[in-house]
């Protein structure tokens, strides 16, 4: 499996403005390799320019935040979707549910040591917001997979 991560490529045009272009791409792409793809997206994405237009020569290569959606994925790879979840101690917040007992109504938490079963949540925010109503000695946590829970 290739390690991969996320490259900012910025690509002086010469007319105005530069172009930042997020690349997620292994980590052993050449400088070469990054510019060209940046190129290539800038080039469909905008049909008044030409090559000759962008300063290619002098690219500039970052690495980006994994947090961000990349503007090119480089072929052979598809970027992993980022999910977050809410974590307190050990324990994953794994759903939550809205219980009625004869007089009482309240929404009850349930938690996991799996983080597999964790609650996902799409943004690093939503799962902010969530951790908040929860409770403030919750973290946010990455997950790297499981199942698809609400």
């Amino acid at each position: 499996m290739k390690k991969t991560q996320n490259f900012e490529v910025t690509i002086d045009e010469l007319v105005y403005e530069p172009h930042i272009i997020t690349v997620y791409a292994p980590k052993n792409a050449t400088d070469e390799e990054l510019t060209q793809l940046a190129t290539n997206y800038i080039l469909t994405h905008n049909p008044v320019l030409t090559r000759r237009d962008l300063a290619t020569d002098s690219a500039v290569i970052e690495v980006g935040s994994e947090q961000e959606t990349p503007d090119v994925v480089a072929e052979g790879l598809t970027k992993p979707k980022s999910i977050f979840g809410v974590q307190l101690g050990l324990k994953y917040a794994q759903a939550v549910r809205h219980v009625v007992e004869i007089d009482d109504e309240f929404d009850e938490v349930t938690y996991s040591s799996n983080s597999k079963d964790a609650k996902q949540f799409p943004t690093y925010e939503a799962a902010s917001e969530f951790a908040k109503w929860l409770n403030p000695a919750c973290e946010v946590v990455r997950l790297t997979g499981g199942a698809e829970n609400d």
